[in-house]
């Protein structure tokens, strides 16, 4: 596919997606998954090749269990600069919603990338913060079911990752020589760093509480998921599905860039108590509509 579907779809004036364009490939093809709350939430996959990103909508995400295959639709190219992209689509735009990188790093297919694509099986390895191994995309057939939408199932093959020949042996410059550009690139790479948003684990309905030792159990908060990126004195604050309501607790997000970190991610709920030290929707709701002044809390319960 070309970029021409890409920029087709969307109004650059509006989004901040990169408009793009075909470029050279990299010196190692890169892959990013990012996570999309969408109309649907989904996770992108994406693979460079020829200079674009090929791409495909994974419903539920990729799985490590060789056994379960995921349903991939393939989507139109992408343009490389995507691969950096996080943050909101605006509304009325193509996939509106919050984009947040999940995952990134470098790919290699086994064999020819362009024949094994249009012979629609494509076995490659990963090299990603989380996602490691051998993979595969395998076309569907056509059907009833799935009539007009290219479709593939991505799975899991293992981790023995095959290593291949150097075509030609180069005598390797010394150490020496290196040590002072990457001790810059280390600083650099320090600097620059930045925190990605981790999709939260949610709670799930179940009928009775689980039993056996190694449970413990709280009381429920109620106010709104939060989740506080700190880096350096500066703070994001974002919902569950990722939005941005740093503006909205501006006074939480103004003691969190106190704390004495360089990073931290931080999981938790934001409240406001009641006289008897609950917490209380409505007084929340309250804090934030109508401008009452009622203190506000940040209850942390975990460090991702």
């Amino acid at each position: 596919m070309a970029l021409e579907e890409y920029r087709r779809k969307r109004d650059f004036r509006i989004t901040a997606e990169p408009p793009g364009k075909q470029a050279t490939r990299s010196k190692a093809a890169i892959f990013v998954i990012q996570h999309h709350f969408a109309s649907r939430e989904h996770y992108d996959f994406r693979l460079e090749l020829d200079g674009v990103l090929k791409s495909w909508a994974v419903p539920k995400g990729p799985s490590t269990e060789s056994h379960v295959k995921r349903l991939a639709v393939e989507v139109e190219d992408h343009p490389l600069p995507y691969a950096k992209f996080h943050g909101r689509i605006p509304e009325g735009q193509y996939g509106a919603g919050t984009v947040s990188i999940w995952d990134h790093g470098t790919w290699q297919p086994e064999g020819d990338a362009h024949q094994s694509l249009r012979d629609g099986e494509l076995v490659f390895s990963l090299k990603g913060r989380k996602l490691k191994g051998r993979w595969a995309l395998i076309r569907m057939k056509p059907s009833e079911k799935f009539k007009g939408k290219n479709n593939w199932l991505l799975f899991y093959k293992g981790d023995s990752i095959p290593t291949r020949p150097a075509k030609r042996t180069a005598t390797p410059r010394s150490s020496a020589a290196k040590a002072p550009k990457a001790a810059k690139a280390a600083k650099r790479s320090r600097t620059v760093a930045r925190l990605d948003f981790i999709s939260p684990q949610l709670a799930t309905l179940a009928e009775q509480p689980p039993s056996g030792e190694g449970w413990v159990h709280e009381m429920k908060l109620d106010g709104y998921r939060i989740q506080a990126l700190v880096n350096h004195g500066t703070v994001q604050l974002l919902t569950r599905a990722g939005k941005d309501w740093t503006t909205r607790f501006s006074g939480i997000a103004m003691a969190l860039a106190k704390l004495n970190v360089d990073t931290a991610i931080l999981d938790g709920e934001i409240v406001a108590l009641d006289d008897e030290g609950r917490s209380s929707f409505h007084r929340l709701q309250a804090a934030l509509e109508e401008g009452a002044r009622i203190p506000l809390q940040y209850s942390v319960f975990d460090l991702l």
